[in-house]
């Protein structure tokens, strides 16, 4: 079912891993995220057949992080179609140079095996490494041409995660910074940057947030973020299984996360 606020009616479409979100106003819609490159023509399809609007009426795609069910989509459609993508300033840090492409390859692979765990098709969801955008999203900026929703650096599960505010509507699209799986809210994984996930975690608790938007757990009613987020950092400090704790080794490929390693061991 669709959700009407004041300014625009929020539409979820089912990704092949995530869920996606498009923010419809009455001359405009805002896609926040695109989900993997297989998911454009369901986008495609929905805009056209359910919402009887032409392409022409999206007017910003968002790319919330580097993980191929968020920057699949996302630069996908905005290239077939000539629309424009807004990604943080620093999205192609994360798979630069060669042990970037090698994290690249590893976050493929784990996408192909979400989407089996979860019962999908195999298709095809390879797409390149580098996101060419035409607004880079710098923390508390506003989107272009969508100047109600307000952008929030929310580093931990990459080094450049953003989540999107709206305060008129008291809505928070969460990206992957939030999860929730069987009802019950969860951490990302994994988290290399833990740090970084703690104080993104404290600079959203105080938002006045009415529903949160999960790009893996859909639409939820919420009586404000505190609550979820103490919990949260409590999943945080508690730490990983065994298991989980050793395969966090393959987010550690990222030049960004040798660079905080580095960093961390000169300190």
């Amino acid at each position: 079912m669709n959700k009407v606020f004041d300014e625009f009616t929020l539409h979820k479409i089912n990704g092949h891993i995530s869920t996606i979100f498009l923010a419809v106003y009455p001359d405009k819609i805002l896609i926040l995220d695109g989900g993997c490159r297989n998911d454009v023509w369901k986008i495609e399809s929905y805009i056209t057949r359910k919402l009887n609007r032409n392409m022409s009426s999206v007017k910003l795609v968002v790319a919330s992080h580097a993980h191929p069910d968020h920057a699949g989509g996302s630069p996908e459609i905005s290239r077939k179609y000539g629309l424009k993508l807004a990604a943080p300033r620093a999205i192609n840090k994360w798979y630069k140079g060669p042990w970037g492409f090698i994290q690249h390859k590893i976050d493929t692979l784990l996408g192909f095996h979400v989407a089996r765990a979860t019962g999908k098709p195999f298709e095809n969801i390879f797409y390149p490494r580098k996101v060419f955008y035409d607004y880079p999203l710098d923390d508390s900026a506003l989107l272009p041409g969508f100047e109600d929703w307000i952008v929030f650096h929310s580093p931990g599960h990459t080094n450049h995660d953003i989540v999107l505010y709206n305060e008129n509507a008291r809505l928070l699209y969460a990206a992957d910074v939030i999860l929730c799986v069987n009802g019950k809210m969860l951490l990302p994984f994994p988290v290399p940057l833990e740090d970084k996930m703690t104080t993104s975690l404290d600079r959203i608790s105080d938002l006045k947030v009415e529903t949160l938007l999960l790009a893996h757990g859909g639409v939820m009613k919420v009586d404000g973020m505190r609550k979820i987020t103490r919990n949260l950092q409590g999943q945080l400090y508690k730490g990983l299984p065994p298991l989980l704790e050793k395969l966090k080794i393959l987010e550690s490929f990222s030049p960004e996360i040798r660079k905080e390693k580095k960093r961390k061991k000169a300190a």
